[in-house]
């Protein structure tokens, strides 16, 4: 999957999960690389979404038990970036996945999906923005759930990287901001090495 870029000049804290449930099937699971042995760092999760739990616990990140993370609009996203930012104390990482615009996407649900990205906005965002350790932020989806078809496309995904040593990009967070950049990266599990600084 290619990703767009989009950067900004905000400080933040977290990052978003990519995850493609393609590499797992009936049998053996596939041997993945221990996390802080492929990219140096220490790391943790939390998510209301079992697959990507699962995926945490094969590559040996800590999976954060944070009372009200859901996979749906009920999700606590307060607690949830609280929960990362108390677990960035003892983690050099923290990746939070909220599933509940994703959910929204598959529903049809445009008000839905509004809601939870104001929500993400607000209640996630806004406190890692606040956070005094200027600590940096990759945000993105895992794969666009258009409204209107239901279902996921392969289409390119936009991100964020802000922060300390981030800065540049397009004026806002969109699509089409995004592809106005011309930055792609691909193959697109390439971008946690782009974003902790490590070159291949």
């Amino acid at each position: 999957m290619r990703i767009r870029s989009v950067s900004s000049r905000a400080t933040g804290s977290a990052v978003q999960s990519r995850a493609s449930a393609s590499a797992l099937s009936s049998g053996a699971p596939p041997a993945l690389p221990p996390f802080r042995e492929a990219y140096g760092v220490t790391g943790a999760l939390t998510s209301g979404v079992d697959l990507l739990r699962g995926l945490a616990m094969m590559t040996g990140l800590d999976i954060l038990t944070i009372t009200g993370v859901t996979d749906g609009p009920d999700n606590d996203f307060a607690a949830q970036a609280n929960g990362a930012l108390k677990a960035l104390e003892n983690h050099d990482l923290v990746i939070v996945h909220v599933e509940a615009p994703d959910e929204a996407g598959h529903g049809g649900d445009a008000d839905g999906k509004i809601a939870a990205i104001e929500a993400i906005d607000r209640e996630i965002l806004g406190r890692f923005r606040q956070d005094p350790r200027g600590i940096r932020l990759l945000v993105m989806p895992d794969h666009p759930t258009p409204v209107r078809l239901r279902t996921p496309t392969p289409d390119p995904v936009p991100f964020l990287m802000t922060g300390p040593g981030r800065g540049g990009g397009a004026p806002r967070f969109t699509e089409a901001n995004a592809a106005g950049t011309g930055v792609f990266i691909d193959p697109g599990y390439t971008i946690m090495g782009s974003f902790l600084g490590i070159t291949a």
